[in-house]
């Protein structure tokens, strides 16, 4: 936990003078410090005093003052790491610490003199800014400046003030607080991109170096390993939801199952790709389309040129969105991230259901696909060229060097045995 302060008006007890106006601190627990202050409810508003009060105007200008010395002494704390108690003994006596006092005061110096500094929150929503008119994904630079931001609750701070103590001194706060390493790596990295992208506007006079070295620690990642046998599979494809269940909430389990089953059937595919697949790219029973995975890579990655079978060919009979220009334009598009997000949660929630309700050995995902087929594909010893281009790999040896495709009798036949196994 951090430090946390406000001026709060304590209306646990009323006095002859009105109610006594406190400093509430917190960090895990509260405790509240005394002011000389008094008021009323109506003399009395958020953090300070209204035109109600009968010494508005001096109150107004002793608690601004008090305020600010406020607001230095929570950044000390939290940049100190004091806990509850220590933090309500330096809000009660002041900042002691001889070198707090002094960058406290070259920070009131610098404003004073009309120091002009690039602050870090400033600059990063300029970033977000560019990097949406570039159609680029911004939710990790969203979700990172939010936990920044939620850290810093005193403001922003200039990017020159960033150091490895600063980066870690938030890394032992975020792991206090439940975040796992994988997840901390993640918003130093995308802090550290933020960093680097200012470093490179020579007008904003950013130091040189990188503070984020040896900070973000590595870890081993998990790679999610499932398995589905072909008895499994056709249980999968006769599932039929308990009868008790709803018209509507069966309709929507089965139109998940069988959307899981498209994802496999044309090559183990991405759930984001099969929402993205429009009607142009389906023609003379084929589907010809570049990974959104690879969306910024230079033209898009490798083409996926494969055939569809009978199977998915039913499925897109069945709930292909006819009027729409995406096939299944009931999946939301990732680009409306909250309720893409939320259907991705409901999808997840229905394959574990339904993996359960069969009794699979593995729980199935909306990414399990990729991993079946490619197992498929090596327990059936398949040409592993044609394998990685029905996957939407990069070749790798000559075929990577002389860009050669393998023919479409040889792709077909591998996705056909694989997938109608």
């Amino acid at each position: 936990m951090y430090t946390k302060a406000t001026l709060t008006l304590d209306k646990r007890r009323a006095t002859k003078k009105g109610y006594p106006v406190k400093i509430l601190v917190r960090n895990g627990k509260k405790k509240y410090i005394s002011t000389p202050w008094y008021a009323y409810e109506d003399q009395w508003k958020g953090e300070g005093p209204t035109p109600k009060h009968p010494d508005y105007r001096l109150l107004k200008i002793e608690v601004a003052k008090r305020i600010s010395r406020l607001n230095d002494e929570v950044l000390y704390c939290i940049e100190h790491g004091l806990d509850l108690e220590q933090s309500v003994e330096v809000i009660k006596n002041g900042i002691n610490d001889k070198q707090a006092r002094i960058e406290i005061l070259k920070r009131e110096l610098r404003e004073l003199q009309g120091e002009t500094q690039t602050m870090l929150f400033e600059f990063w929503g300029r970033f977000i800014d560019e990097c949406s008119d570039k159609g680029l994904n911004t939710r990790a630079l969203i979700d990172t400046k939010a936990q920044l931001e939620q850290y810093l609750i005193n403001g922003d701070i200039p990017i020159n003030d960033i150091n490895y103590e600063f980066l870690s001194d938030f890394s032992r706060y975020k792991l206090k607080n439940g975040c796992n390493q994988g997840g901390l790596n993640h918003y130093l990295a995308t802090f550290r991109r933020v960093y680097l992208a200012a470093q490179r506007y020579e007008s904003l006079n950013i130091k040189s170096g990188n503070p984020f070295k040896g900070v973000i620690k590595k870890t081993r990642k998990k790679r999610e390993v499932v398995e589905l046998t072909t008895d499994e599979l056709e249980k999968w494809k006769s599932y039929v939801p308990h009868p008790s269940t709803k018209k509507a909430n069966r309709y929507l389990a089965e139109r998940r199952r069988d959307v899981w089953l498209f994802q496999f059937y044309i090559g183990g595919h991405d759930f984001v790709d099969v929402s993205l697949l429009t009607w142009k790219q389906y023609r003379n029973g084929r589907l010809k389309f570049r990974r959104y995975k690879n969306r910024q890579h230079k033209d898009g990655g490798p083409l996926v040129d494969n055939i569809v079978v009978p199977p998915a060919v039913d499925i897109i009979e069945k709930y292909g969105t006819k009027n729409n220009e995406r096939i299944f334009a009931f999946l939301p598009h990732p680009e409306n991230e909250t309720t893409y997000r939320d259907y991705i949660n409901n999808t997840r929630r229905t394959l574990r259901n339904i993996s359960i309700r069969l009794e699979l050995n593995d729980i199935m995902k909306t990414k399990s696909t990729r991993y079946i087929f490619k197992t498929w594909g090596d327990m059936l010893q398949v040409d592993e060229r044609a394998l990685r281009q029905i996957q939407g790999h990069e070749q790798l040896g000559v075929s990577a060097r002389y860009g050669a495709r393998i023919p479409d009798e040889v792709v077909d036949d591998t996705l056909k045995r694989i997938a109608l196994r």
